[in-house]
């Protein structure tokens, strides 16, 4: 497919994409890195929030794939959105929550660059530029909602407050917004033997409930002296209290003497968090600049679940479990940016980090009618991990239509593990290099090849013992898990139509990946997640976005996404080739959005996903996992300048998620055999919403 694109862009005829700002509101600079939106290109469309006019951007879309992971430290999340040309710094405040307390009103211009920019660590994706308005004084924009669950009628109501105030020099703003979502299912389970007979079923049914309060602030300031401050806050309250009950009989066996099993489980779970960062940068000489910021991140999760058995009279507490992780990362970082020459510039810099996670783990369980303390072998205890990273960039343009950027990082970190039944100490070293290119084929087709030495993010959670939540089955920690990494290498092309119309994209990608993640076996009874060995990643993506209205068709933005991949790992159990776990084979996506100038004075839109089936392979079982797409649907009218109200219906296709297991067990002469299968259907409810948006 990406050759196809390749050739169908060198076959369009180049054209001029620059047009008079007073005439569109949209320019393109000489070298094509960077197109830019003034705020009078909107206008038509009386847009409200940012996300209103990203919306009308073709090719502006933020990649989600379902397969990405979070990398190590601040310096490998950062995202490719900047507000004044700055990155807004956070792990869980980021640039993407950002963008959506942003009003259109406060808004000067969207500048969408392509290439390298030293706010934000080597990418190949699109960059976007949000710059504010100095003049645009204070702005209240309220959002309510009252979704309506179609599973049993109930309903939660949603209420987000975004003050802000943009004056010369400076900006902030603060967002109070609650969020509960209910997620109402039921699920059907089949179990049968070898000869496909029917040995047991059960029907789940399941109540979660979840509710979150959050705070956000920002705060930026730019000086005389051309130096800049920023600070951000996030505060968060969530509580999840979940509610599941599990029916079993034997269909083998007539209803009026069957064996009944009928469990019910409450699950209460609350989690807090508190995020404080700041950066200052501030010019040294003529044109280079040193920027220094900080980072803090607290969070606090608790949860008591309880399993009850129903048929007794007396309904006994069967399971008791209780857990609390806290966690924290402290963050800072130090860069030195350096102008060489028109042509030639460079960064340096460091980073510390320091991660603690402390868990407390306890589980009761029923022996004689008594709830009794069950010992759990690595169930508590303490993580800590010191790290220290060391990176610079040289970014470099040796012709006009050629920019290449060569990095290289170099980490070291110190992890411990305390408890009573774990005390372990291992030190991590890794060398990241980084290259980019960047060639202007013609004035409208860009080519961009990417290597990359990457390091996955270890997560603590995995190394102390825990319950799995779908099966409520034990799994033994692992205090000796490696980080994923992988040399990746990406190849591609980006065609822009003429005029605005439209961006097509196409790449190809191969990842050389070392320390795969995956379950092991842990004293050939539980298992836990572990380094399964090497394994391959390649495939091919393409992307195309259309604005209609510049092809001077209809008013309407369509946006199509199309990922397929081929992994490849030896499988622990059976040292077999098989798939990498929960990474689909192909992910797709299509959003449109149309406006109706007439009628009601707005617009329609649909955005729909879907993604391939997923595999889980375990000591005991493999699972093949596989959803229905998801479509959401939306009806917006603009009952005045300043505000909207918005029908959608959300899993309007009301999806199934299907999971086909295979029960495995270990054979005599060795290797593991088939002993039966079972086949789980869930469906999910539609979500019909009434939201109202204003601006003041």
């Amino acid at each position: 497919m990406i050759f196809f694109l390749i050739g169908f862009a060198f076959s369009v005829q180049a054209q001029s994409t620059s047009e008079p700002a007073g005439l569109s509101g949209r320019t393109v600079s000489a070298d094509g890195t960077k197109t830019t939106y003034e705020a009078s290109f909107f206008s038509q469309y009386s847009p409200l929030s940012l996300n209103d006019m990203l919306q009308r951007i073709p090719g502006a879309s933020i990649s989600d794939s379902a397969a990405e992971g979070e990398r190590r430290g601040l310096r490998g999340n950062e995202d490719a959105i900047l507000i004044n040309g700055q990155q807004i710094t956070g792990k869980d405040s980021g640039g993407a929550s950002a963008l959506q307390r942003i009003s259109a009103n406060q808004v000067l211009s969207i500048e969408i660059l392509r290439g390298s920019s030293s706010e934000v660590q080597s990418t190949t994706q699109r960059i976007i530029n949000v710059i504010l308005r100095e003049d645009a004084g204070d702005t209240l924009t309220i959002t309510v909602a009252l979704p309506n669950y179609t599973n049993d009628g109930s309903a939660r109501p949603i209420a987000s407050v975004t003050y802000a105030v943009n004056e010369p020099n400076r900006n902030y703003s603060i967002a109070v917004n609650t969020n509960p979502i209910y997620r109402p299912w039921r699920r059907t389970k089949v179990t049968s033997d070898l000869s496909g007979q029917d040995i047991l079923s059960a029907v789940e049914s399941e109540q979660h409930d979840r509710y979150t309060i959050q705070t956000n602030g920002r705060y930026e300031q730019t000086f005389d002296s051309g130096s800049r401050l920023q600070l951000n806050g996030l505060g968060s309250w969530q509580i999840n209290d979940r509610e599941r009950r599990e029916f079993f009989r034997d269909p083998r066996l007539p209803l009026e003497i069957n064996q009944l099993s009928d469990n019910l489980e409450i699950d209460n779970q609350d989690e807090f968090t508190v995020e404080l960062s700041a950066d200052y940068s501030f010019p040294v000489g003529e044109s280079d600049t040193l920027t220094i910021l900080g980072l803090v991140n607290w969070q606090k999760e608790n949860r008591d679940r309880e399993v009850f058995d129903l048929e007794p009279a007396d309904e006994p507490v069967i399971v008791r479990q209780f857990r609390q992780d806290i966690s924290t990362e402290a963050i800072a970082r130090g860069t030195y940016d350096r102008t060489f020459s028109p042509t030639v510039g460079g960064q340096i810099g460091l980073e510390g980090t320091l991660n603690t996670q402390k868990t407390e783990f306890d589980l009761s369980t029923l022996v004689d009618g008594e709830l009794v303390p069950l010992p759990i072998f690595n169930s508590d205890g303490r993580v800590t991990e010191y790290r220290g990273e060391a990176f610079s960039t040289l970014r470099w343009r040796p012709w006009s239509n050629v920019e290449m950027e060569l990095g290289l990082a170099a980490e070291a970190s110190g992890i411990t593990q305390n408890s009573v039944d774990v005390n372990s100490a291992r030190s991590l070293f890794f060398v990241k290099p980084t290259f980019n290119a960047y060639w202007d084929v013609t004035p409208s087709n860009k080519l961009f090849l990417s290597l990359v030495r990457d390091v996955g993010q270890l997560n603590f959670g995995n190394f102390v013992a825990t319950i799995t939540q779908t099966d409520q089955e034990l799994e033994a920690g692992n205090p000796d898990i490696k980080p994923v990494k992988s040399w990746d290498y990406e190849l591609g092309l980006e065609h822009r139509l003429a005029d605005g119309a439209g961006v097509i994209t196409g790449r190809l990608f191969y990842r050389d990946v070392q320390d795969a993640r995956g379950r092991v076996t842990f004293n050939g009874l539980i298992s836990q997640i572990g380094n399964i060995g090497d394994g391959t990643e390649y495939g091919a993506e393409a992307e195309v976005s259309l604005d209609f209205s510049r092809l001077g068709w209809w008013d309407g933005v369509l946006t199509a996404d199309y990922l397929r991949r081929k992994t490849s790992v030896v499988d622990p159990f059976d040292n077999v080739s098989r798939r990498f776990g929960f990474t689909p084979l192909w992910e797709t996506s299509v959003e449109y959005r149309h406006e109706v100038k007439t009628i009601i004075d707005g617009h329609v839109s649909f955005n729909f996903s879907q993604f391939g089936a997923r595999f889980i392979n375990d000591l005991d079982k493999e699972d093949r996992l596989k959803e229905g797409g998801s479509l959401t649907l939306s009806l917006e009218h603009r009952l005045t300048d300043n505000v909207r109200i918005n029908f959608s219906s959300n899993n309007f296709l009301n999806r199934t998620t299907t999971r086909e297991r295979r029960i495995l067990a270990f054979a005599p002469e060795g290797g593991r055999v088939q002993t039966g299968s079972r086949r789980d259907v869930s469906k999910w409810g539609r979500i019909y919403n009434v939201f109202i948006r204003a601006t003041f």
